[in-house]
């Protein structure tokens, strides 16, 4: 039963407080090695309250689950620096002292997987200032070689978290074809500008494009004609579009554009000229932003607006 509880917690706890627990986990297993040697640096009093301290971070996310907080991650970075720093403060032998940098890689992978670039760089930055501080009022600044090189490796580490994470979030985020985003990606960037445009009191218009005859395109060509067809649509659309314009790509044919900072007689008068350099015959449809508005209400606005303009250009005389 006992088990069973504990698979359960997993899981639904997130990796990132499945991840800290690990890592505070693995100080607190440190500390007690420490006891039982008795190595450490600090007194025994102050290494049971570290390790207790990591003990219960290693167990929160297991209490908490998904309402872990990143902050509390944050802190226990912070504590795990200052105290490292008193512990290579106090001395001690040159292997206790390189047991309590060994750590730092860990801590810098960590970091760059979880959290901001700027947060991140500068936590592991301070990281290394405490404890190159802490060094230097040993006796051991011999270690400064030691120390050196696990700097490097720490901030390798740490680059390439952040490498991975930023290419993982635009794998998640980004259409594969088109480059585009994708819903995911859209759903992210619509949360932002709604509150942008609300905060400052600029209009967000958004446009929906579908493609007329992309089905026609597919069958008499081949699919392959198709997804050509929409990799140029959307290179053309950022020729012409501004930098801080979003397009996503949502269904087969189905595009989104978002357009920031923009009225609905600016957005019509683009989207008419984008059409007018396409090489591809689409329709199109405006919505802009109210106070009330959800992203589904504001895109569902878009998406009767276009499918009601296909419907009088089919209604009208040829």
């Amino acid at each position: 039963m006992l088990l069973d509880r504990f698979a359960s917690s997993a899981a639904r706890s997130t990796a990132f407080a499945r991840v800290t627990s690990l890592a505070a986990g693995v100080i607190a297993a440190t500390g007690v090695l420490d006891l039982i040697t008795g190595s450490a640096n600090l007194s025994p009093a102050w290494t049971f309250l570290v390790t207790g301290i990591a003990l219960v971070i290693a167990a929160l996310p297991w209490l908490l689950r998904s309402r872990f907080h990143p902050a509390a991650g944050l802190v226990g970075c912070w504590l795990f620096i200052v105290v490292t720093a008193l512990q290579i403060h106090q001395g001690g032998d040159q292997v206790q002292t390189v047991n309590n940098l060994v750590l730092y890689p860990m801590i810098g992978c960590y970091l760059g997987w979880f959290f901001r670039p700027a947060i991140a760089r500068w936590t592991t930055a301070g990281l290394f200032a405490f404890s190159a501080a802490a060094l230097v009022t040993t006796e051991h600044r011999e270690l400064f070689t030691t120390w050196s090189n696990l700097a490097l490796g720490s901030f390798f580490c740490l680059e390439a978290a952040l490498f991975l994470r930023a290419e993982l979030d635009r794998q998640i985020r980004s259409d594969p074809l088109t480059g585009a985003f994708n819903r995911i990606g859209l759903s992210s960037q619509l949360n932002r500008e709604l509150s942008r445009a609300a905060r400052a009191g600029t209009p967000l218009t958004v446009a929906a494009i579908d493609l007329d005859g992309f089905k026609a395109i597919n069958d008499r060509f081949g699919h392959p004609a198709g997804d050509r067809t929409l990799v140029d649509l959307v290179a053309r659309l950022h020729q012409s579009l501004r930098p801080s314009d979003v397009i996503a790509r949502i269904g087969g044919d189905e595009f989104v554009i978002l357009l920031p900072e923009t009225s609905p007689t600016a957005a019509a008068t683009i989207m008419e000229r984008l059409r007018g350099k396409s090489i591809t015959a689409w329709t199109w449809g405006l919505a802009t932003a109210e106070p009330s508005d959800t992203q589904e209400t504001l895109l569902g606005r878009a998406d009767r607006d276009l499918y009601e303009r296909k419907r009088r250009r089919l209604l009208a005389p040829d």
